[in-house]
Order: C-alpha cells, then structure tokens, then sequence
C-alpha cells in the first residue's frame, strides 16, 4: 500500500511540474505578443527603398556627427569621382586609432653571463697532479719501537712498469679522468 501512494506523490509532483511549464510558456508568448505587436495580415516588412550607396553614405554621416536628418544622398554617378579622404579612417567612417603595441613581456633573461658547469671549484690549474703518490708501506708506521731516526736503505718494492705509471699520471688529471669515464661508457654500455 505504502508503494502505491508514493507512486501517487511523484506522479502528483510530475504533474504539477507540467502544468507550471504550461503556464510559463503562455505567460511569455502573451508577454512577447505584447512587447512585438504583429503586423496587420502577417505581412513581411517592406525593403527598404534606398541603395546601399546611400545606406552607406547615412552611417557614415552619423559616425562621423552629422544629423541623420538629411534626406538620403543620392547615388554617385560613375563619372563622379569621390575625393580621397586625407585622414585613413575604417570602412564605417570612424578614425584609424593610432596605437603602438607594447613589447612582448619574456621571462627570458638575455643578460645573463654564461657559466660553464665544467669549470673546476678550485682554482688550481689543470695540470696540477696533487699531492706525490707514496705506497703506504714507505709510510712511517705509529709504533713506540720506531727509531728517532729512518735510515734511507732501499725497500725490496716490486719495480713499477712505465704504462701503470702512465696511466696513474693520466688520471690524477681532470681532463683526463673525464675522457677515460666518456671512454669506458662508450665501449662498456650497460644496456
């Protein structure tokens, strides 16, 4: 029972909703037969009688502050010649504003000096080769047995060959422990 009566409400509502719609649509067709009166037997409006050219010739006597009261200018004749006029002014009569366009605004900085990222954070040269490599067995060891006073006897250390201590000197430089790093990403990609 209870859903019958809902059913009764919402199509109540549905109905009253019609009904005002009704009402509203014949309120504005008496409004807007009364604000646009219909013309005596439906008939289209008249064209107007006069050409462009003195259609033309009244705006622009209106824009340019002459009384629109004047009966329309007659047409140019072909052999007339209309006189150049000495202002530019629009196809409507009006004058040509005469602005400047403003500048494109950029957030682009020009001015700004260009810093390589390469460039070292110190300020010692390139060629600089850093403090002398020492092996850490010539190194004095901190033991309370250690003489007041090394002796410079010669050490039983295995002789360098000439390409590690090229290759040592090669990379203790900046310019070359870069192109050794671009080097080994070429020939041992990854992926």
């Amino acid at each position: 029972m209870e859903k019958v009566f809902t059913l009764l409400w919402i199509l109540f509502g549905i109905g009253v909703f019609v009904f005002r719609l009704i009402m509203k649509a014949r309120e504005n067709t008496v409004r807007e037969s009364q604000e646009r009166p219909r013309r005596p037997g439906n008939t289209a409006p008249e064209l107007p009688t006069a050409t462009f050219q003195e259609l033309l010739k009244q705006m622009q006597s209106r824009n340019a502050g002459e009384t629109a009261t004047e009966a329309p200018v007659p047409a140019p004749r072909p052999a007339e010649v209309l006189p150049k006029p000495t202002v530019t002014r629009t196809p409507g009569g009006r004058l040509m504003p005469r602005e400047t366009a403003r500048p494109a605004r950029s957030q682009e900085r020009t001015t700004v000096r260009q810093v390589s990222l390469e460039a070292p954070a110190t300020a010692r040269p390139h060629t600089h080769l850093g403090p002398p490599v020492r092996r850490s067995a010539a190194l004095p060891r901190a033991s309370a047995e250690a003489p007041a006073v090394r002796s410079r006897q010669p050490t039983d250390a295995p002789a360098v060959s000439p390409l590690n201590e090229t290759v040592r000197q090669m990379l203790a430089r900046p310019e070359s422990a870069r192109a050794a790093f671009i080097l080994g990403e070429i020939f041992q990609r990854k992926y």
